[in-house]
């Protein structure tokens, strides 16, 4: 039977079923709605949304997590830093004498600045930073690269500078790596707005 004509008892088909309000659901991340029925491809129902951020969202952390592990795994296994240590060596690197205060480290640091001082006596006992007390104020303490620690954060630059090159720059060019900058910019303002709130 082709669409439009009568069937063989002469009745005309009925017309389809309407969805229901019911059969809706509401975005999480947006309040908006799709069917209850829209899953991915594998057939496992996507509870994170279907709204252009709340995909975004879900891109974007997943992509973090993934990119974060791959480059931990490949800089540890030849090196023997996490990324946290990495971030650690890479700010003192970075300051004035190639040291900073503890509670400049903590501002400083990206990965769980809570266990901080649990991570500099274990790079310390490594020989890979001193930790010694403030000049400035004996209460406080300053942590400082050591020459070793210079070695092997230069070693541990070098490769990975390598990683980003082959698991980050291929995947976009100069003009999406502004604009990922500037959205990644615009994210960190809005995490630390609700921070101060």
């Amino acid at each position: 039977m082709t669409a439009g004509h009568s069937d063989t008892t002469g009745r005309h088909p009925e017309p389809a079923a309407q969805a229901s309000p019911e059969d809706a659901r509401v975005d999480i991340a947006e309040g908006t709605t799709e069917s209850a029925a829209m899953s991915d491809q594998r057939g496992r129902h996507d509870l994170t949304g279907f709204s252009p951020k709340a995909r975004a969202w879900r891109s974007f952390f997943e992509t973090s997590a993934i990119i974060s592990d791959r480059m931990e795994k490949r800089l540890h296994s030849s090196t023997g830093l996490r990324l946290s240590d990495y971030n650690l060596m890479l700010l003192l690197a970075e300051a004035e004498d190639h040291q900073l205060r503890m509670g400049e480290l903590a501002e400083g640091m990206v990965f769980s600045p809570s266990r901080l001082s649990y991570q500099v006596k274990s790079l310390q006992k490594r020989g890979l930073i001193d930790r010694f007390a403030d000049a400035e104020d004996r209460r406080g303490m300053t942590a400082q690269l050591t020459e070793e620690g210079h070695r092997v954060f230069e070693q541990a630059s070098r490769l990975h500078g390598t990683h980003i090159r082959q698991l980050f720059h291929p995947a976009l060019d100069d003009a999406e790596a502004d604009t990922l900058r500037e959205i990644c910019e615009q994210i960190k303002d809005t995490v630390a707005a609700a921070d101060r709130a």
